[in-house]
């Protein structure tokens, strides 16, 4: 049972977490901004001219780098918290106070899908201010969007316990990036539907559902996009449920054992 003492040192834990990432956010939201708004610019200006004349690719593209943000701002926290070991492993701290060790890496978790979630939402009033008339807030089904939101960046939080459990050093998260990032980006459906996909090479697109990415992709473009050219947006929600539970089983585990918490 989680006793008062316990949740009063979680919640202080996101607390601090929160505030020292809010020092940072301006030149996070920055970097989002460059890289969200240089798509968006392509997409809206460039791409009509080679043929593509779909009015509802400029929101796909949006939507899409919404998604992908927290992926890119995974490296940040695994580089901070391959720092912190590495140097002055301030976590030995942490990992002693009165919290139960998994549920200090839940904490961690939610700080990092926090970090994610606050330097990527002002890309959605951006594109708005790209696309104009092409991006239609009466046809977004906000409550669905919102949860997909959040249960995205939840993902992401727990993906990162798993994938620093992994990375040895500082130096090797350049195999992050190319190994895990990219493939996970580019094979889950950032470019393309996945019934597209299913329609030109379905033994591919049934493997693709291997990839959380198709979830994430699927599920927040169905709240914006016509939902019958993506996957049921709740069976999107539960598959992101269950990767997450699992990336975060697998990432405590390993991470209690590499910090000698067992």
């Amino acid at each position: 049972m989680l006793n008062k003492k316990i949740l009063q040192t979680f919640y202080a834990l996101l607390s601090k977490d929160i505030e020292i990432y809010n020092k940072k956010l301006l030149p996070r939201t920055i970097d989002a901004f460059v890289w969200a708004g240089s798509n968006l610019i392509i997409a809206h200006n460039i791409m009509p001219l080679f043929g593509i004349q779909d009015p509802q690719y400029g929101t796909f593209i949006l939507i899409g780098n919404l998604a992908i943000w927290g992926l890119f701002e995974m490296l940040t926290t695994i580089a901070i918290f391959l720092g912190d070991i590495e140097g002055d492993r301030t976590i030995s701290y942490y990992i002693s106070l009165p919290i139960p060790t998994s549920l200090f890496f839940v904490e961690q978790a939610l700080a990092s899908a926090y970090r994610s979630m606050a330097s990527s939402i002002l890309i959605f009033p951006l594109g708005k201010l790209i696309l104009g008339d092409a991006l239609l807030f009466s046809s977004i089904n906000w409550p669905c969007f919102l949860i997909a939101f959040a249960m995205i960046n939840v993902f992401y939080g727990f993906l990162t316990l798993l994938v620093a459990s992994y990375v040895s050093d500082l130096p090797s998260l350049t195999m992050v990036r190319s190994r895990i990032m990219f493939p996970l980006w580019f094979l889950g459906g950032f470019q393309f539907p996945w019934k597209m996909l299913h329609g030109v090479a379905p033994t591919f697109a049934y493997m693709n559902l291997c990839n959380p990415i198709t979830y994430i992709m699927e599920g927040i473009r169905s709240t914006a996009l016509p939902t019958q050219n993506y996957l049921p947006f709740w069976n999107c929600m539960a598959m992101l449920v269950f990767f997450s539970m699992l990336c975060g089983y697998i990432g405590i585990r390993n991470l209690k054992k590499r910090l000698d918490c067992l």
